[in-house]
């Protein structure tokens, strides 16, 4: 006999005889058989009675799976002490085995998972890109800020400072005569205008004179009107300008970078107006206070009658206005 054969014969010694018994029934007769209680078996089994009855009587549909089912009744089969082939035989009689389908996921959660990946995927796609147009705008925008040159005013400021300038008459323009706040008498004038000329001495007088005598004349100079005149307004001048200069503050300036400036003293007078270079260093006379105006506060030093001004305030890049001559600015 082959191998086959044997096995055959083996299964078929293992099944149940075709009784007509069913495996709640062959239970039943065995638990009878030995005069054992159904609520002995219950407790036994830590089961309710009532699925001690459902089991004997083949109910299996208050049981939650089959799993279940051949597991009670194994152990209600080891508590009676009967055969575990036959037992066997019967479960296969009652559940058979079913081909397992291949396995597919129609799990929720996984449909879920999937779907919070893509999702996942796409959100970081998009943080991805506005962190790139993030970066790209700031690229642009350090370019366009290394581009402009702070130093200068604005166009803004450079149209207001045109306007103040040109409200300013700058006092070279005015009259110079005015400038000099001394107006001549005007009897004084003609006094001096229409006096007579020095008389040389006569020729008789001359002719006693000696010789060292007429080069004296000769080398001293003749004094007209009109040079009168011009040497007590030029010495006039003088002292008004020695006067000024003593009464006038001292406003210098040292430049370490290119600045636009513009200073203006308390009589309007425009001192300084305009681009100035690195390196460059002003001293400036006139009235306190005084109005400035600094593209670049931040690229020169000013003192004030050789006290220091606090420009460090200012923030650097941007237009400074200022009014010098008071304790605050010291």
């Amino acid at each position: 006999m082959t191998d086959n054969q044997i096995d055959m014969l083996k299964d078929d010694a293992d099944k149940p005889k075709d009784t007509g018994e069913t495996l709640g029934q062959w239970l039943k007769a065995g638990r009878e058989s030995r005069q054992i209680t159904i609520a002995s078996v219950a407790e036994q089994l830590n089961l309710r009675p009532s699925i001690v009855k459902d089991l004997e009587a083949d109910n299996y549909d208050n049981i939650a799976s089959a799993t279940y089912v051949k597991g009670y009744v194994k152990n209600y089969a080891r508590i009676l002490g009967l055969e575990m082939a036959k037992v066997d035989a019967y479960l296969a009689e009652s559940f058979p085995v079913v081909s397992a389908p291949t396995m597919q996921s129609f799990s929720r959660k996984t449909t879920r998972q999937a779907r919070d990946g893509r999702l996942m995927l796409v959100t970081y796609l998009i943080i991805f890109v506005l962190l790139a147009l993030l970066v790209l705008w700031w690229v642009q925008k350090s370019a366009m800020v290394a581009d402009i040159d702070l130093s200068k005013p604005s166009v803004e400021e450079t149209a207001e400072l045109s306007t103040l300038a040109a409200s300013s008459e700058p006092m070279s323009a005015q009259d110079p005569q005015a400038g000099t706040g001394i107006e001549m008498p005007r009897d004084q004038f003609a006094s001096e205008q229409f006096a007579p000329e020095k008389t040389m001495p006569d020729q008789a007088a001359s002719e006693q004179a000696t010789a060292e005598q007429v080069q004296n004349l000769s080398s001293e100079p003749i004094s007209t009107p009109e040079s009168g005149a011009a040497q007590a307004t030029n010495s006039i001048s003088q002292a008004d300008e020695t006067l000024n200069v003593a009464d006038d503050a001292e406003l210098a300036l040292s430049l370490s970078g290119d600045c636009w400036i513009k200073v203006t003293d308390a009589d309007g007078k425009v001192l300084v107006n305009g681009l100035k270079l690195a390196g460059k260093e002003m001293n400036v006379f006139g009235q306190t206070p005084f109005k400035v105006i600094l593209g670049a506060p931040q690229s020169l030093t000013m003192r004030l009658n050789g006290e220091n001004i606090d420009l460090a305030k200012y923030p650097s890049g941007r237009v400074a206005r200022l009014t010098v001559g008071s304790a605050a600015n010291l």
